[in-house]
């Protein structure tokens, strides 16, 4: 049985994420932020593990490798991220823009050194946003291309993939199911020669 460990999995995406997978017979570790609230995750049907994990909290990453150690990951799909509020030029939250960074950029790179001796496959979720936001998906730009030349001898995919404006916030224009079915569709048909690449969910080849 194959299996998928996917962050982010409270609301949106990663509920989604879980459904499709599950239904496809993976086996899915899905983790939230409060597993006891993540009602939509807890009710998929199949073989769904729910997991707490903060992907911010690097010593929680650990306990979470340590629980998992024995158990292979096919893909990772690291889907947890924040970014609003959006402050103007004059008014950053630079706290805040640290809070982003830990958890769009260091969590996922994190969370790759753990998985990549026992996978087949990374899929960053990831897109454009204000300063705070834009920067730390930039750097995670830079991490997909750096983690595609290390781990390539290993026959590892690594790809960054953009959900499109998923309706899982106000003006979104494309079906979270949609997007989810999308972007897995990239995963399952890319190549190794299309490693370290960025697509849009329709499949679309997207300039760094």
């Amino acid at each position: 049985m194959r299996s998928v460990l996917i962050t982010g999995c409270d609301t949106g995406l990663g509920v989604e994420f879980a459904r499709q997978y599950a239904a496809e017979g993976y086996r899915v570790f899905a983790t939230c932020l409060d597993p006891n609230a993540a009602e939509a995750t807890r009710a998929i049907e199949g073989n769904v593990r729910v997991l707490k994990l903060d992907v911010s909290d690097l010593t929680a990453i650990d306990t979470l490798a340590a629980e998992l150690r024995d158990e292979p990951i096919d893909i990772l799909l690291s889907n947890a991220g924040i970014g609003r509020p959006h402050p103007l030029f004059g008014k950053t939250d630079y706290g805040h823009w640290h809070r982003i960074l830990d958890v769009n950029l260091i969590g996922p790179m994190k969370l790759a050194e753990f998985v990549s001796s026992r996978m087949g496959s990374i899929a960053l979720n990831t897109t454009g946003g204000s300063y705070a936001y834009r920067s730390s998906k930039a750097g995670l730009n830079a991490v997909v291309k750096g983690l595609a030349i290390d781990l390539q001898p290993r026959h590892i995919l690594v790809l960054a993939l953009h959900p499109g404006w998923a309706k899982t916030e106000p003006g979104g224009r494309v079906d979270v199911d949609r997007s989810v079915a999308g972007m897995r569709a990239v995963i399952e048909r890319c190549s190794r020669h299309e490693t370290g690449c960025f697509f849009a969910f329709n499949d679309t080849m997207l300039p760094w």
